[in-house]
């Protein structure tokens, strides 16, 4: 007599929820973005320059001029000049900061005389050169606008194009002389000023109606004149305490 086994039946596995499934792809995708966006995160910043690097150029020096020169404004076009000089600073001084000649042909000295067509130089270690000037010539700096505003014995720098006596100035800069330091003397119209750069700089303080007195920390502006700073214009910084 055979025994007939009772049939067993299997019971299937529980399938997940469609939610729960839903909620498993859910994280899955989620953290597959994440992912990328991370690499796409790395890969820029390796691809991508530095930001300063771009802005201020190889071997910046955040004392000096970095670029074009003051004067690079000519007949070629470029950047906007105005009276503060290399730097962007108003308020520079000798020895301060300086800038880029950026292998621009210069004259640099002081007006003998303008004429038109013409502006003839003292220069610097040498005698006079005549330059030609044109409508396209460039004149910025110390409110001058045109070559009319340039005075005899005024600073000035001159891009030159061409040689010899076809020599044009492409742009006149006149820059404004200035010190930044404290009083050390005071003789009359005269002061001396220890300059922020350690530097003892002469000032005649004629124009000024504000006096300069021993001891005060100033910015004085003006224009140069044989070594010496005629100013015009006066600042007194407050002193720490």
């Amino acid at each position: 007599m055979s025994s007939t086994e009772p049939p067993t039946t299997e019971v299937p596995p529980q399938r997940k929820s469609w939610r729960s499934r839903l909620r498993s792809r859910g994280v899955v995708i989620t953290a597959v973005v994440a992912a990328l966006v991370v690499i796409g995160g790395v890969t820029t910043a390796l691809l991508l320059p530095d930001r300063d690097h771009d802005r201020f150029g190889p071997g910046f020096d955040r004392a000096g001029w970095s670029g074009a020169p003051p004067w690079a404004e000519g007949r070629h076009g470029g950047m906007d000049m105005d009276e503060r000089g290399p730097g962007g600073e108003r308020f520079g001084g000798p020895g301060g900061r300086g800038f880029d000649l950026d292998d621009e042909p210069v004259v640099t000295g002081t007006v003998a005389s303008v004429a038109n067509g013409s502006i003839v130089v003292n220069v610097d270690g040498a005698g006079q050169r005549t330059i030609r000037t044109d409508g396209e010539t460039r004149v910025r700096g110390s409110g001058n606008s045109g070559l009319g505003d340039l005075q005899v014995g005024e600073r000035v720098v001159v891009a030159v194009e061409g040689t010899g006596d076809a020599a044009t100035a492409e742009a006149i800069w006149a820059p404004q002389a200035g010190v930044t330091g404290t009083v050390t003397a005071v003789s009359g119209d005269t002061a001396t000023v220890t300059s922020v750069e350690g530097l003892q700089v002469t000032v005649n303080t004629t124009a000024l109606s504000q006096k300069p007195a021993v001891g005060d920390v100033v910015v004085l502006t003006g224009t140069a004149d044989a070594g010496t700073i005629r100013a015009d214009g006066i600042r007194v910084l407050p002193k720490a305490s």
